[in-house]
């Protein structure tokens, strides 16, 4: 099922709310509340809100945790009878898209290992770290241009929390021996003006020579054409030459742009 919020959004959420304290630590006389009970429920609203776009505005107050359930002492909804008549059957009445489940397709490495391929959840952030944490330094200094030391909480929240209207990030997930691991990164950013996206492509040290860099390349090139996107271009250092030779296998123009980097562009 879709949804536009998780757990860890949901946290998140109700973190920047003045309340929130009062809700952690509790009040005089009163116990802390139940959060991961409110979570949920937030959740469940989410999806609700998912499923029904003929839901104009929904008003609950108040909402009372009692034990464990959560309960609408009162609440109005209002419908919006034009959606009903003229229904359109996407999510534009949602301001972040739902998650897209269909670019989840199961693959395996050259060499056999089998992985996950998906899009990028806020929940993955301790497996973004620990990526990133992971990899060389020539690799890190491949993908970021230098060696990544500060891998902070905002950096992972900004490379796991995306708008996948206007961003997408598919992961290769791996179970190691019973520990999911996260073992690349394919990225697009769309540009402001719609036609064209910048992509990044990482992987593991230890998955790099398996072709699990042209699978993720190949499906970000999917997912731009989808999006109607006209140009797909990236940057990529001079001395990166797996990765030219990559881009030259798919079409691109490669042209070098300064003394240390080369611009790689797709007509699509």
């Amino acid at each position: 099922m879709p949804h536009t919020l998780n757990q860890v959004l949901a946290r998140r959420v109700m973190e920047g709310t003045k309340i929130y304290e009062m809700l952690y630590k509790g009040f005089r006389t009163k116990p802390p509340a139940n959060l991961r009970l409110l979570e949920e429920t937030l959740v469940k609203f989410s999806n609700l809100l998912v499923d029904f776009p003929e839901i104009m505005e929904i008003d609950i107050n108040p909402l009372a945790l009692l034990g464990s359930e959560a309960i609408a002492l009162d609440a109005r909804i209002i419908i919006d009878e034009e959606y009903i008549k003229n229904p359109t059957g996407d999510h534009n009445h949602l301001i972040i898209t739902p998650y897209p489940a269909k670019y989840i397709k199961p693959w395996h490495t050259k060499d056999g290992r089998d992985v996950i391929l998906r899009p990028i959840r806020p929940e993955d952030e301790p497996m973004e770290k620990a990526l990133l944490e992971g990899l060389s330094e020539e690799s890190s200094r491949m993908r970021f241009f230098h060696i990544l030391k500060d891998i902070n909480h905002a950096l992972l929240v900004r490379f796991c929390n995306i708008d996948y209207d206007r961003e997408m990030a598919i992961i290769a997930e791996y179970n190691d021996k019973g520990k999911k691991r996260n073992v690349g990164v394919g990225r697009l950013i769309i540009d402001n003006n719609g036609l064209s996206g910048e992509f990044s492509i990482l992987v593991a040290d230890d998955f790099q020579h398996h072709e699990l860099g042209a699978k993720l390349l190949d499906m970000l090139i999917g997912i731009a054409r989808e999006k109607g996107l006209k140009n797909f271009y990236g940057v990529v250092l001079a001395e990166n030459v797996v990765m030219l030779n990559l881009c030259k296998d798919f079409g691109f123009n490669v042209k070098k742009d300064k003394s240390t980097e080369y611009k790689v562009n797709l007509e699509l």
